[in-house]
Formats: structure tokens, C-alpha cells, sequence
């Protein structure tokens, strides 16, 4: 039977050396078709067995992609309300990563911003379970989406990650510059080294390094690659802001 589901994979580098640290798995139809089409046509009680479905086509993936080999680890959505059902939880996806040989240490599981989360304190106790059992979990999209601040009080994850509306334009805008300081700065009194997604631009780009950002993810590096594994290229020299920001 075809599968429902194809994916295309997007690099996380580390742009002072230049190395992926992580390929994320972004959800497509079997022809390329864009994630959009293809989440909105899945039934809302469908949606928690497309989840496992999708992220288990994502390993399938990357495994025939060889990424275990390159070093970089796999990052894959799961939603709040899968952690700790057995049927689509992350318990589950690491089972079958494992039966297809893919290494259970090189999975990140991102927390979704597709769907609120009704009890903060519940999730943190599930997922800290999820962490003394070695899988690595983050938090995506800090900054937008549904109540993750109030998450963090309660959980500390394994990464963080900054979405592209919170970033956008920061060489041009100093106080959106002053409020990615403070984002970067509440991350760090959590303990995290947070990545940033979504930089399309030298100024960006320029601007996240004068903020001590390493990890970034965006256009800027490379468009994701369905069914391909993008190797990343870092624009040198970073570039020169368009606006004056101190």
C-alpha cells in the first residue's frame, strides 16, 4: 500500500562551524504536495494516528537517506496530547526507530504549537518521565503558540526552539531586537542554548550572531528537501545589518 505520507527534511547548522546538527522532518504528501494540504485533510480523530504515522514514514526516511551516518540527529512533531499514550506516543515512535535500526539517542522530539495544552503541569510530569528514560524532548516555537512559557516553569527541556515570527526583521527593528534579547535571555536562566528557525536573511542572520545564536534554521541555509537530505552552506561573512541595533 502507498503511504499517505512523504517527507521532506530542513538542516539545523551550527553556524560558527558550518555542521548540521539535525535534519528536522517536515510532513508532505506522496507527490511533494505542501504540509497544509496534507494536515488538513486528516480528520480531527484521526489526527493522534497520523501523528505516529507520519513520524514513523520520517524514520523510514531518513534510514534509506543514511542519516545516521552523517552524525546529525533526527527531529521529528509529536502532539502534547500523544505524551503518554501508548498508541502514539513518543515511547512508541523510539520502539520503531529502533526496529529499523535507526539509534534511539539521535531522536529530538519537538512539542507541537498545532495544539494547546489543556494541563502544563500533567504534560511536564509525563515528559520528564520521557527524559529519565534518556529520549530527548524540546519545545517548539517559544514565543507563539499555545502557553509555552508556563510549560517551561514546569519542565525543563532538552532545546528550545525560536519560531520565525518572533525573529523576522530584528536587523531592522530595534525593539523587536530588545525582545529577541529577552527571549534569548529567559532561555538561558532555563538553562538552554536555543535554536532559531526561519532565518531567510543576512541581516538576520547577522543580528541572532551579535546575540551569541549558534544553532539557526532557515532559507537562508537551505529550502527543505523532499525525500533528500539538504546539506546546509552558512553565507560568510554573516553579513552587515540593515539598521543600526546596539
Amino acid at each position: 500500500m502507498t503511504p499517505r505520507f512523504a517527507t521532506a527534511f530542513q538542516p539545523i547548522v551550527d553556524v560558527e562551524t558550518g555542521q548540521t546538527l539535525a535534519q528536522e522532518a517536515l510532513v508532505r504528501g506522496p507527490g511533494g504536495e505542501p504540509a497544509a494540504s496534507v494536515l488538513g485533510a486528516i480528520l480531527p480523530e484521526e489526527r493522534y494516528a497520523a501523528d505516529v504515522e507520519i513520524r514513523r514514514e520520517a524514520v523510514a526516511e531518513a534510514m534509506r537517506l543514511g542519516l545516521p551516518a552523517t552524525g546529525a540527529a533526527l527531529t521529528l512533531n509529536i502532539f502534547p496530547g500523544c505524551i503518554g499514550q501508548p498508541d502514539c506516543c513518543a515511547s512508541r515512535t523510539v520502539a520503531e526507530a529502533e526496529a529499523m535500526g535507526f539509534p534511539a539517542d539521535r531522536l529530538v522530539f519537538e512539542i507541537s504549537e498545532m495544539e494547546a495544552v489543556e494541563d502544563p503541569q500533567a504534560l511536564a510530569h509525563a515528559l520528564t518521565a520521557l527524559q529519565r528514560r534518556g529520549i530527548r524532548v524540546a519545545l517548539d516555537d517559544v514565543g507563539t503558540g499555545h502557553a509555552r512559557i508556563p510549560l517551561l516553569m514546569l519542565w525543563r527541556p532538552d532545546g528550545a526552539k525560536i519560531a520565525r515570527e518572533v525573529i523576522m526583521g530584528l536587523d531592522q527593528d530595534e525593539a523587536r531586537f530588545e525582545r529577541v534579547r529577552a527571549t534569548l535571555e529567559q532561555l538561558q536562566a532555563f538553562g538552554m542554548a536555543p535554536v532559531v528557525e526561519g532565518i531567510e536573511t543576512p541581516g538576520e542572520l547577522a543580528a541572532l550572531r551579535r546575540l551569541g545564536v549558534r544553532a539557526m534554521q532557515g532559507y537562508l541555509f537551505a529550502r527543505p528537501g523532499f525525500r533528500a537530505l539538504p546539506v546546509p552552506v552558512v553565507p560568510r561573512p554573516f553579513g552587515i545589518r540593515s539598521a543600526e541595533i546596539a
